[in-house]
């Protein structure tokens, strides 16, 4: 189970466990300006940047990728959580029934919400219909397509955790996993070994939302388990300020423990409207779990379920830390950087101070906090660390290379010292180099690794790359290549950089004009405002 506020502990996607890291790298970092000779540089603008980064404002207080509106088109994540959400309401207000989910709606989102692989498809699709009557999960996975291959997925994952996965990662998985099974009838398939060891993973586990979600699954085949570690100190951490525990995390200490106290009550009413489907699901549950005059007088939910049944996504966006380290170096480059938003700081120190932050948030949170040259505590801390520690493997590959544009982005972040790496730069047709290829040499510059990218652009004229790049609107890679251009000492005439501010001006968002869009007219986006400010820096 999974949510967009703990998207890591709470799902497990392929493309989610990879993305930070590899967008962080696929950016350019900052460069310094060595070379080509002295020249007159015309003022940026940007000094209204912090103050517009407020369109940028995510809903969790980070900034969000981009400016343009979510859409509105339903998909299976917040089906499966708003129908849980609508039916514990409608189990109170006996008077608004949940509306049924049309199959084929049901049958064309399971086949076409590829965001998520088949077993986490087949998971909120047994959600979705937790309840209904006459719709069988299995019966609409396998019109979908995806029934087989959803289980074993599912089985597979169970037997053999993905070693790569945390802990909290796994013990999520697992546990959606058994009871996807569960509501497919081949539970019977799940040795109990593999029982008896979630069993365990869960009393050692602090975390109380994976737990939650553990002990459910294993109640309903029959296994006891324990919420051992999860409930030690729970009592100082039911009554603590409502700042200091996430809502979720409250309301699964509720569950668990089985009393919900007046301070637990007033943390929670106000996530009856938080944006994330999940959130306010785990939330009602706690707050509804007995049955008193105070739970009939809870507010509906905030959320509404179309015709067919299904749910559209919030219009509310969330923020990521890639964006946000993004909009950090765009920060520096303008020279802003000491008026980041305040509730950015607040945020990111919040973050920092959470014992409960997802490990894989450390490393992305360490090094937006130092861009910014914020102190924001533990977690951060640890990110740093972790940067030291990241290998960068010895020869660049097409199968490695996420791995390797995230150990040098963090090395270079941290001014740690260039890592020898074999790489082989990559050309189109024209024998021009990649936009890949740039994006390297732009990290290996920023690592340190200086001879080494004026080695692998030797003969290039990466000033006319540049000035091609910004004609057809790339500005991540004309970015680039102007880095590499400075780094390799390719002399850059006075006229691009008089031609860069003209060249941006059709890029600046109308509404916001220190921010910019990936295409000329286009609204502002996180990556292009940072790629922006680096041209103009």
């Amino acid at each position: 189970m999974k949510s967009s506020a703990l998207q890591e502990h709470t799902r497990r996607r392929a493309h989610v466990l990879t993305a930070v890291v590899a967008a962080i790298a696929a950016s350019a970092l900052s460069f310094s300006l060595v070379g080509g000779g002295t020249v007159d540089r015309p003022r940026p603008p940007g000094g209204d940047l912090a103050e517009q980064l407020d369109a940028l404002r995510g809903a969790n207080d980070l900034v969000r990728a981009t400016r343009a509106d979510v859409g509105r088109d339903p998909a299976l994540y917040p089906t499966a959580y708003g129908r849980l959400e609508a039916a514990l309401a409608a189990g109170r207000r006996t008077s608004e029934p949940v509306p049924k989910a049309r199959p084929g709606a049901l049958e064309d989102l399971a086949r076409t919400d590829v965001l998520d692989t088949p077993a986490w498809r087949a998971h909120y699709v047994c959600l979705s219909l937790t309840g209904s009557s006459g719709l069988d999960a299995a019966t609409i996975l396998e019109r979908a397509g995806i029934r087989d291959k959803a289980e074993t997925e599912a089985l597979t994952y169970l037997r053999t955790p993905d070693e790569d996965d945390d802990a909290l990662t796994s013990l999520t998985t697992r546990a959606a996993f058994l009871q996807t099974l569960t509501c497919l009838g081949r539970d019977d398939q799940v040795p109990r070994s593999v029982l008896d060891r979630l069993a365990a993973d869960t009393a050692h586990t602090a975390e109380p939302v994976p737990v939650l979600y553990a002990t459910d699954a294993l109640r309903v085949v029959g296994v006891r388990s324990h919420a051992t570690r999860a409930l030690r100190d729970t009592d100082v951490l039911s009554e603590a300020d409502c700042g200091r525990l996430d809502p979720m995390r409250r309301a699964a200490l509720a569950l668990l423990r089985g009393q919900l106290s007046q301070q637990t009550r007033t943390c929670l009413l106000p996530s009856l409207h938080h944006s994330d489907t999940q959130t306010r699901w785990v939330v009602r549950r706690a707050l509804t779990m007995r049955a008193t005059k105070f739970s009939e007088t809870l507010p509906s939910p905030v959320g509404s379920i179309r015709p067919d049944g299904l749910v559209a996504k919030a219009p509310a966006q969330m923020g990521t830390l890639t964006a946000t380290y993004n909009t950090a170096r765009a920060l520096t480059a303008a020279g802003q950087q000491k008026h980041a938003p305040e509730w950015l700081k607040k945020r990111l120190k919040q973050m920092g101070s959470d014992p409960g932050l997802d490990p894989s948030d450390r490393l992305p949170l360490a090094m937006t906090c130092h861009r910014l040259s914020l102190l924001c505590g533990p977690q951060a801390d640890k990110g740093a660390e972790e940067a030291a520690e990241l290998n960068v493997p010895a020869r660049l590959t097409a199968e490695n290379q996420r791995g390797w544009y995230g150990a040098m982005a963090a090395r270079a972040e941290f001014g740690l010292s260039c890592r020898r790496s074999s790489v082989k730069l990559s050309e189109e047709k024209d024998g021009r180099l990649s936009s890949r290829s740039l994006r390297i040499v732009a990290v290996l510059t920023e690592a340190g690794c200086v001879t080494q990218a004026k080695r692998l652009t030797k003969g290039i004229d990466l000033v006319a790359y540049a000035r091609e790049a910004l004609r057809k609107g790339e500005l991540s890679a004309a970015s680039d290549a102007v880095q590499a251009a400075l780094a390799s000492e390719q002399e850059i005439p006075q006229s691009l950089w008089d031609e860069i501010p003209g060249l941006l001006e059709k890029h600046r968002d109308a509404a916001y004009p220190d921010l910019y869009g990936d295409s000329p007219s286009g609204v502002a986006s996180a990556d292009a405002t940072r790629a922006a400010y680096y041209l103009l820096a």
